[in-house]
């Protein structure tokens, strides 16, 4: 289960660029967030196999994007979960990453990189070891420099510590370093295999139904 609720959009008064906007120019909260969502659970449980899927539009506007999403999935593996998130939820922040299995559950406390189970020995913290900590999060951005909602969504700073690891990764892959293997480099694969979900997703929305998740070949990702 992942859940973010947060009141970006929640007010009128909040703008988004055009495109961010228009659901055929590609703008909306799934792939504003859910694309990364789905990134999430491809790396940590494996890759999707299918979909029911609801686009949802709380905020009252002329928008046509969805405003937020909830999708009941199916991985190749046999589990099952929900991602469900919105950007127009006037309460308060509510963050969830929840992982229950038959032995015991996982869960990411808030943002943060703390990582804890519970089974029945108890309940502990793990550790995360060294190379995959996030740096140092930045100092605030000065009073005045950020002016609309859309400034606010992609300007929090909460993205920069994972991209700088990013960075790092595609610096060293290209400079022939060697990189850590878990979790493995994404690659334009990943890309495809992401956008895949993505469309299921949309196609799930608009036809009221259970989509099954296309797989992408290394071959079909080559003639791209």
């Amino acid at each position: 289960t992942v859940i973010l609720h947060v009141p970006a959009l929640a007010d009128l008064a909040a703008e988004v660029p055009p495109w961010w906007a228009d659901a055929s120019s590609g703008g909306g909260w799934l792939g504003a967030h859910g694309s990364q969502v789905i990134d999430q659970v491809r790396v940590t449980l494996g890759e999707f196999a299918g979909v029911s899927a609801s686009l949802v539009h709380l905020r009252c506007s002329a928008m046509t994007a969805e405003d937020s999403f909830v999708v009941h999935f199916r991985l190749r593996s046999g589990v099952v979960g929900v991602l469900q998130s919105s950007a127009a939820d006037w309460g308060p922040y509510l963050i969830e990453t929840r992982v229950a299995g038959t032995e015991g559950t996982a869960w990411i406390d808030g943002i943060c990189a703390a990582v804890w189970v519970s089974d029945s020995a108890g309940t502990r913290r793990l550790p995360i070891r060294d190379g995959l900590a996030n740096p140092q999060r930045p100092e605030p951005l000065p009073a005045g420099v950020l002016h609309t909602a859309y400034d606010r969504m992609v300007a929090h700073g909460l993205d920069l510590p994972p991209y700088t690891r990013l960075g790092e990764v595609f610096r060293d892959r290209i400079l022939g370093r060697a990189v850590l293997e878990d979790p493995r480099p994404a690659t334009f694969v990943d890309g495809v295999e992401g956008m895949a979900v993505l469309d299921a997703v949309r196609r799930s929305a608009a036809e009221g139904r259970w989509v099954e998740v296309d797989r992408v070949s290394l071959a079909e990702t080559r003639g791209r």
